[in-house]
């Protein structure tokens, strides 16, 4: 079978038509389930096998990183010869991208991406440098911070400049000047000119700290294109083929850009479904897929009507609910046929539920999933609850635990709320300020000091009384006769312990890194290792969570000017207030447990059975709540439906959330959720099943039922994790690869459970030096010149202080490595001949498994290829450095890489030692590469199986200095 006829095997009529399209603009309108992602990632495959385009003239744009990686595997599983070259990713990453390679023209240096709440940090830090008066009341100056960074972000959806902003408040002035007699016009004038100046002021101030915010990563690079005509022709020419997938999901900015991408060859595809248009709230502008073909009118229009999700009965109920948008619907104004046709055989399993209380509807539910569960040989992970909002789960949450059921909560914010996280920051928050009597209070009653609660009351109650701090009370209980008589010897030495501890970790803070203190914490503390010897979900997930608080502890440090604990924490208080809080980590989708879950996150998803709660109307709908400071209509570019926008907004987001389901789905609604009034049932359920005015069967708790409510829940039991199942791709890498060959349970503790680690010096070290390293390359292959002290900064850049076992320590390092590069670059100057590929990703598939990597440098002279990997470690010894070469895991497989995307074995790979400057060489041959592939298969089949068992040796555990040998149990000693 030619490599076309694979391509093109398995589609239906309307995919194969979308995937063989030829040039010019597609619009491809895809409804739920019928295959998208599919056609769109068969097209990119298609037009690289017929050879339309090479990999690297096609550019695909989704909006999720997520949605990228899996556009990017199923294209390497269609494209036998591995890495394909085809750029996908994000808008913002694309943008980011964009603005990277043309720093120089846009003025911008080291580029850094501010997050929301930083933004409103910078923001606050600038307050009294922007023209502000009315939204500055000295009262409150921060007060509507928020409100104008909001607006700000909308005016960037809607690609309007500041100099445009101001344009619009100048003319709305002289109107105001014109007719004295109009005071709230002139009101209203002077607020968008305090506006429109403090947008201006705030894009000055981003540039001049070398700063951009999510809304400059598409802005400027458009700002870029319509300034500079060589570097957009250089762009277009680049990518040939452009491809969006999720079209009804960008802004009018986002389709300004493309527009402008695909202006010489027109080659667009869009894909979208106008009835899945559900991210206005975040400036998605439906108008950009109704329009499409206002502005490509010779456009291809092709709708993909099989759907291979859900039973037609579900099917037919949510096309009945999405009419109610008409005439505002491309099916409607295109003259077209969106109506959905199942493949999937199924009876009808559509029901609404009308409950008396909350409670019970949240009862109700765990009671249905229950029975089915145990009468019908369902698995818990069959089920979705999907809510409006996620304040909206916690009454679901509470009757799933009473009744013993598994469950997770996808995405949801909160990070900063879980027990283990507070626990944390309390004891982060008690070192920083002894005068914090919360903190400290929480960390006294925290699992690892465990103060009785009788004490600890006595204690604050004392403090307070006295206007003292816990801390000043904990240190003189032996002076307090009161405190001194009542308190028990036990809790006498556990408040020791914690001023002690205090003290201590207080002291150590001078030196060292809040990453440092709060590991040695932990670790110290014997809580982490508690962490990992439990086998429950709960340790699980906390782990995943404190991993999440690590990672912000370590990225937090690179815009501190000196990372101690006190920095940290009083930044740490700045993101609190500015309304961070991250995601809690993301549940394992292979757990059996119950999938509870906002409708927007249930997007792209689909589960046996779905059952949508809180069905009524000021909950779902949801009212709608304009913002403080709106963009002025005048300003907005995006084309409003005729239509009540924010009705037929939630209307799609309830037609998504229905045709999630694959064979069931349940609607439950109550009478009362607390207000004064009986709750009306949503409209939307009235839509979909045409109710009319039917008198609705009111299901009733039994005073028993509502008894128990008070009742303690059980335990959230373990989850269970099944087998991957040979049938699904599984990614790896050479580090997975390695980890789990080292030790599976060290491959849990890296990969799945994230537990954090203080990083090795040697990691700090070898980090910085590869990154100077690959910056030399890449300037070297652009064209660039390079001077030392370039590569110097780069080496800083990426330098960290962690780890290191004193100031003297650090200080001898950074100086060695600044030597290493200066030998390094002495050298690199007498090269004839440049690398072919520097830090170039490859994939290629074995079976079902997926090995993923990147080349650090390519050579290929006279067509010989050498593949070289570049080594901090200070290797003097010619013979070692051969030795370690031809052992080297990492090498092999980056040659199977090289055989399996290009065809041909390596002459030659190479460790390139950096300190001695030693070359180690080897030749590896078709029984290396078998050897390789067996140690592969062999860590793929026990991930696959899930087996993570501890195989402990003294060269794993000893010689290899494993950094979880504190908390593993299994660690062998050396004698």
């Amino acid at each position: 079978m030619s490599l076309t006829s694979k391509v093109l095997e398995g589609l239906n009529s309307q995919q194969r038509e979308a995937v063989t399209y030829g040039e010019g603009p597609l619009l491809l309108i895809a409804g739920a389930g019928t295959g998208k992602t599919q056609a769109i990632t068969w097209r990119i495959a298609h037009l690289i096998t017929t050879k339309q385009a090479k990999p690297e003239e096609i550019l695909a744009l989704t909006f999720t990183e997520k949605a990228a990686a899996e556009m990017e595997e199923r294209v390497d599983i269609l494209v036998p010869y591995g890495y394909t070259g085809v750029w996908i990713g994000t808008f913002h990453a694309f943008g980011d991208s964009i603005l990277k390679e043309n720093a120089l023209e846009l003025g911008l240096a080291d580029l850094g991406v501010l997050t929301r709440p930083e933004q409103i940090i910078f923001f606050r830090d600038h307050l009294f440098e922007f023209p502000l008066s009315y939204y500055r009341p000295l009262g409150n100056p921060a007060r509507f911070i928020k409100a104008i960074l909001t607006l700000f972000s909308r005016a960037k959806d809607e690609d309007v400049t500041p100099e445009e902003y101001l344009n619009y408040a100048y003319r709305l002035e002289e109107k105001a000047k014109a007719d004295p007699e109009a005071l709230e016009l002139a009101e209203v004038a002077a607020q968008q000119m305090e506006v429109a100046r403090t947008y201006q002021k705030y894009e000055e101030l981003l540039a001049q700290y070398g700063k951009v915010d999510f809304g400059n990563q598409i802005t400027l690079p458009l700002k870029l294109f319509r300034e500079h005509a060589a570097i957009l022709k250089r762009y277009q020419e680049r990518f040939r083929y452009i491809l969006v997938d999720e079209f009804q999901d960008t802004n009018y900015t986002q389709f300004q850009l493309v527009k402008l991408l695909a202006a010489h060859h027109e080659n667009i595809t869009v894909v979208a479904d106008d009835d899945q248009s559900i991210y206005k709230f975040r400036g998605a502008a439906i108008s950009n897929v109704l329009g499409f073909m206002d502005v490509y009118p010779k456009a291809k229009q092709i709708v993909l009507t099989q759907n291979y999700r859900s039973t037609q009965a579900i099917l037919d109920t949510a096309y009945r609910l999405i009419n109610y948008n008409n005439p505002d619907r491309l099916e409607f104004r295109n003259n077209i046929d969106k109506r959905l046709i199942s493949g999937v055989k199924g009876g009808k399993v559509i029901k609404h539920l009308h409950y008396d209380t909350l409670s019970s509807e949240a009862e109700g539910v765990a009671k249905l999933i229950k029975e089915k569960v145990e009468r019908e040989n369902c698995s818990y992970r069959d089920f979705a609850i999907l809510v409006r909002a996620n304040k909206s789960a916690d009454p679901f949450l509470r009757s799933l635990n009473m009744v013993d059921i598994p469950w997770t909560f996808s995405g949801n914010k909160g990070l900063y709320s879980r027990e283990e996280v507070q626990f944390l920051i309390s004891f982060l928050q008690s070192v920083a300020d002894f005068e914090d009597s919360v903190s400290l209070y929480y960390l006294a009653a925290s699992e690892v000091y465990q103060l009785s609660a009788r004490n600890l009351t006595l204690c604050m109650n004392y403090a307070s009384r006295r206007n003292r701090s816990l801390f000043y009370t904990f240190s003189r209980v032996p002076e307090i006769s009161e405190l001194d008589e009542e308190i028990s010897p036990e809790s006498k030495a556990t408040i020791e312990k914690i001023i002690r501890d205090l003290e201590e970790y207080a002291d150590l803070s001078i030196k060292h890194t809040t990453g440092e203190v709060l590991y040695k914490f932990i670790s110290q503390s014997g809580w982490l290792k508690k962490l990992t010897s439990s086998p429950s979900s709960s340790s699980e997930e906390k782990l995943k969570n404190v991993a999440r608080f690590f990672d912000i502890v370590r990225s937090t440090s690179a815009v501190l000017t000196h990372d101690r604990v006190s920095q940290f924490t009083s930044y740490l208080n700045l993101l609190m207030e500015a309304g961070d809080n991250p995601a809690v980590a993301e549940a394992d989708t292979e757990a059996d447990a119950v999938n509870v879950l906002t409708v927007h996150k249930a997007k792209g998803l689909e589960f046996p059975i779905v059952i949508v709660v809180g069905l009524v109307s000021g909950r779902f709908p949801s009212r709608w709540r304009r913002e403080s400071i709106p963009l002025p209509d005048s300003l907005i570019k995006d084309i409003l439906p005729s239509g009540d926008f924010h009705l037929q907004e939630e209307r799609r987001l309830f037609y998504v959330g229905m045709t999630r389901a694959k064979k069931e789905i349940y609607f439950t609604s109550a009478q009362d959720y607390g207000g004064k009034r009986p709750k009306k049932v949503s409209q939307f359920i009235v839509e979909a099943l045409d109710l009319g005015k039917k008198e609705m069967l009111i299901h009733k708790a039994s005073a028993l039922e509502v008894i128990g409510r008070s009742a303690p829940p059980l335990s959230k039991p373990h989850q269970l994790y099944e087998s991957v199942p040979e049938r699904r791709v599984l990614t790896l890498s050479y580090w997975q690869i390695d980890d789990y060959l080292t030790c599976p349970l060290k491959y849990k503790y890296v990969h799945i459970l994230h537990v954090p680690i203080m990083q090795h010096h040697a990691v700090v070290y070898g980090r910085a030096l590869h990154g100077a390293v690959q910056e030399y390359y890449r300037r070297k292959l652009a064209g660039n010149k390079v001077k030392e002290e370039d590569i110097i900064s780069v080496f800083q850049k990426f330098w960290t202080s962690e780890g290191f076992l004193s100031r003297q320590h650090e200080e001898q390092r950074l100086e060695e490595g600044q030597e290493v590069l200066h030998r390094f670059y002495q050298r690199v100057q007498a090269e004839e001949r440049l690398p072919v590929y520097v830090e170039k990703e490859f994939s290629f598939l074995l079976g079902n498994n997926r090995i993923i990597g990147r080349w650090d440098r390519v050579d290929v002279h006279n067509g010989e290829v050498c593949i070289i990997d570049f080594k901090s470690s200070n290797v003097r010894e010619k013979k070692k450095a051969d030795k370690r070469t031809r052992e080297s895991l990492q090498l092999a497989i980056y040659a199977l890489a090289y055989q399996k995307v290009f065809g041909k074995i390596p002459e030659r790979v190479e460790l390139h030692f950096l300190g001695s400057g030693l070359v180690g060489a080897a030749t590896l041959d078709e029984d290396n590469l078998a050897r390789t592939i067996e140690k592969i298969n062999e860590a793929a089949a026990g991930i696959r199986a899930r087996s993570y068992e501890a195989k402990p040796s003294y060269g794993a555990c000893h010689l290899l200095t494993c950094a979880y040998q504190g908390i593993c149990t299994h660690y062998v000693r050396s004698s």
